[in-house]
């Protein structure tokens, strides 16, 4: 189900940025399916499995996306969620949900993370561009100074 999401979503322009299987878990409460499961009979259900689809699109795929949804007996719910924007920093009070603080704490990581490896690439092209006795005196230099 899950590729054909997906073919749904980049046929029509989109990007699919990650799929997530966060495995079996336990409901908040039993859930009811449209139809009982054509194996054992069964109609509710107290235990699922998770995935989270993170995708970018335009309106009209994700009516797609849903219709595909909607017509698998497996889905017993399904939610759409928006991602965040700049905008939502204006709405909303993220200093205080620690679900946000996690993905901040995430995304510095990610850029400093980024950010020292510009800084090993730069200087990598620097000791690149040297002759061999500059950079024979570049390495006795940094060995002094340690």
């Amino acid at each position: 189900m899950m590729k054909e999401v997906s073919l749904k979503v980049v046929e029509n322009g989109g990007i699919v940025r990650s799929v997530k299987n966060h495995g079996l878990r336990t409901f908040p409460h039993r859930y009811k399916a449209k139809y009982p499961d054509i194996l054992t009979q069964q109609r509710y259900y107290e235990k699922g499995r998770f995935i989270s689809f993170y995708y970018d699109a335009n309106p009209s795929t994700l009516k797609q996306v849903e219709a595909i949804l909607n017509m698998n007996d497996q889905v017993l719910r399904h939610t759409h969620l928006k991602s965040r924007s700049k905008l939502d920093w204006i709405n909303h009070r993220h200093d205080k949900n620690p679900y946000v603080q996690e993905v901040l704490r995430r995304d510095r990581e990610l850029l400093e993370l980024q950010k020292a490896e510009d800084e090993t690439i730069a200087t990598a092209t620097d000791l690149s561009s040297q002759t061999g006795e500059e950079l024979i005196e570049t390495v006795v230099d940094s060995l002094k100074d340690e």
